[in-house]
């Protein structure tokens, strides 16, 4: 399953988004860089990727069928953040195949992921707990795993944050539901309605 992969720049990346959060100093605000961060992006297949509430979308890192999210003040962003928790959000896409979604359990194995909890399995996605291998050092082995259906691409989603962030906690999946739901719902075909003569 190729949708949990992690590019390797993600690596300097992510230290820079969760140290550099203090006043504004995120990463598009320290290197002046010239690409905004973004609250939703279209992606491979017609995928219309939606932020989840605080966070943004790095414009730098964006292709067809990967992302990463951070909180926005992170990424230069700093009256956008709210109340978001620190943390560092990873997105690939695939093209769908028939049938349903891989299980949690089924993740998990092939993707080298321990001690699977809470598990939650809705009509297009599967969300979980999970410990795993980590792009970047300071974050918490303890993550945030997601599968999910939008349009025609099946989206992998892992949710990092540092030891003891609130992201890691059970409240963290709250952040995950909102990034799938708002995904979903913007990446559903749009319903043309023909009117019939009687």
């Amino acid at each position: 399953m190729t949708i949990w992969t992690c590019k390797g720049p993600l690596a300097a990346f992510g230290v820079m988004l969760l140290t550099a959060c203090e006043g504004g100093q995120g990463l598009g605000a320290s290197s002046g860089a010239a690409k905004p961060p973004l609250s939703r992006a279209k992606m491979a297949g017609g995928v219309e990727l939606v932020a989840p509430d605080g966070f943004c979308i790095d414009q730098t890192s964006l292709e067809a069928r990967f992302a990463v999210i951070a909180r926005c003040d992170g990424l230069g962003a700093p009256a956008s953040a709210g109340a978001a928790p620190r943390g560092l959000i990873t997105v690939s896409l695939t093209q769908s195949k028939p049938g349903s979604l891989p299980s949690a359990q089924q993740i998990a194995a092939e993707t080298s992921l321990q001690n699977v909890s809470d598990v939650e399995k809705g009509d297009q996605s599967i969300t979980f707990r999970a410990q795993g291998r980590i792009p970047v050092g300071g974050l918490s082995p303890n993550q945030w795993r997601g599968v999910a259906r939008m349009g025609t691409q099946t989206a992998g989603i892992a949710v990092y944050g540092p030891e003891r962030g609130e992201i890691v906690s059970p409240s963290g999946r709250r952040v995950l539901t909102q990034l799938i739901t708002r995904s979903i719902d913007a990446s559903a075909p749009a319903i043309t309605t023909v009117a019939q003569r009687n």
